[in-house]
């Protein structure tokens, strides 16, 4: 929607006065706004009772079993309010009471109790029975909420957020009853309010979202003999189709922060065997892995569609996390090199990629870090530095690649540095399709 429109829910605003949310619509609230009220137990916007009425409300609260307490937080408010007024922030706030309203119902349905409240300005509390699905309350709320906004009012849609904070409280006989659901309304307030954890969490549902619905391209950059500019191999990597995680280091950095490595790696591992059929004879394909890949089980132990193309496949070490059980890490890599596949090093010459860790890995190739690569032709000391590193590769029978290639300069010197590979917009940007030749 273009700057400056109104939809049809914003304009009824402003033709009926403040409104709320019922199951049947926005209905006009007679008096004047919440602004103007005093003090009182029902909150004239949302028709909830307000978090003063709250003990009286939970009286029926089971004293076995304890409770969960869902905390919602509305962050946007603020910016609705200033860009729209305070009838559309009164309007959507209803809106929201609305949708939480039903979640209540169901819970009532299900549980025999929930009480939904409004608390402080922005917030609403819901407590209810604790129960085995409470897990799954939050996305549903999160997800529900987001999607009847989008088909209400796309404008506000792409202003509006909304943060879950959840507790478990259970009755202590020496804490009065009243104080331990008001710590337990505290911690999940806090959690709803910790924004970093908050979009963390809703990053981690869009990716989980994206790998179970395999929201994934791959697209192939060819490695290069310089010999005779044939291609020798391509690297496999992932573009997200979702716009929230379409930047591969925002994808994997919310896959390791989320616990979401091994999901991840799976499905890419899976799409990217299923090219290899397709992929030029005599190639190879390097698959980049995280370093806690390599205690998956279900990689130590390959499904047959990896096992039937290992011969192909090269297992690229990412630099994305440090190796925490060197040992354990080694011992896996050679279960993986008894299926048949390869191992590379990427990014030698940075993080935990040091001379003596690649010396007791023995990779087949080492990838040298675009970092040293980057206008090498004007730098004699990483000349010479490169020149040592790929001696000592070549000592250990691993193949040597340079990595980021851009300009004729950078490739001439490491064609003179003897480096064997190399890959790089110079010769191809990575593509959907597997190139036949570069020139």
């Amino acid at each position: 929607m273009s700057e400056g429109r109104t939809s049809s829910f914003r304009r009824s605003v402003t033709r009926s006065g403040s409104r709320v949310g019922h199951e049947s619509g926005f209905v006009a609230i007679p008096g004047n706004s919440t602004l103007d009220a005093p003090p009182r137990l029902i909150d004239l916007t949302t028709g909830l009772p307000a978090l003063t009425a709250l003990f009286n409300e939970l009286r029926p609260l089971p004293e076995k079993g304890g409770a969960s307490i869902v905390y919602v937080h509305l962050p946007s408010n603020e910016l609705i309010e200033e860009r729209y007024g305070w009838e559309a922030l009164e309007a959507y706030t209803g809106f929201v009471a609305s949708d939480l309203s039903r979640y209540a119902r169901e819970l009532r349905a299900d549980r025999d109790f929930c009480v939904l409240m409004r608390a402080f300005a922005d917030d609403f509390v819901m407590i209810f029975p604790a129960g085995d699905s409470d897990a799954e309350l939050s996305a549903r709320i999160v997800s529900g909420v987001r999607g009847h906004l989008q088909a209400v009012d796309e404008e506000l849609a792409e202003l509006h957020e909304i943060y879950i904070g959840t507790a478990s409280i259970r009755p202590f006989a020496k804490i009065h009853p009243e104080r331990w659901i008001y710590r337990g309304i505290q911690k999940a307030q806090r959690e709803a309010t910790d924004v970093g954890r908050q979009r963390l969490g809703g990053q981690v549902r869009v990716l989980d979202s994206c790998i179970r619905e395999r929201a994934f391209r791959m697209v192939y950059q060819p490695l290069v003999d310089v010999r005779d500019r044939s291609i020798f191999a391509y690297e496999a990597l992932c573009r997200c189709t979702m716009e929230q995680l379409r930047n591969p280091h925002m994808l994997f950095n919310v896959a390791e922060q989320g616990d979401r490595i091994w999901p991840l790696s799976r499905v890419l591992r899976r799409m990217t065997c299923e090219a290899i059929p397709s992929l030029p004879e005599g190639r190879l394909m390097f698959i980049n892995v995280h370093p806690r890949d390599f205690d998956d089980p279900q990689l130590l132990q390959p499904e047959p569609w990896l096992v039937e193309h290992a011969d192909r496949i090269v297992l690229e070490v990412t630099e994305r996390a440090t190796i925490t059980d060197f040992d354990d890490f080694r011992r896996n890599m050679e279960v993986l090199r008894e299926h048949g596949v390869r191992i590379a090093v990427d990014d030698l010459g940075s993080g935990y990629a040091a001379l003596s860790s690649v010396a007791e890995l023995q990779p087949d190739f080492i990838k040298f870090d675009m970092t040293l690569i980057r206008d090498i032709h004007e730098s004699p000391v990483r000349q010479n530095l490169l020149r040592n590193m790929i001696s000592f590769a070549r000592d250990m029978n691993a193949g040597v690649i340079g990595e980021g290639v851009e300009i004729v300069e950078e490739l001439d010197t490491l064609v003179d540095l003897q480096c064997t590979y190399v890959q790089g917009y110079y010769f191809a940007k990575p593509t959907a399709q597997f190139l036949q030749a570069v020139s």
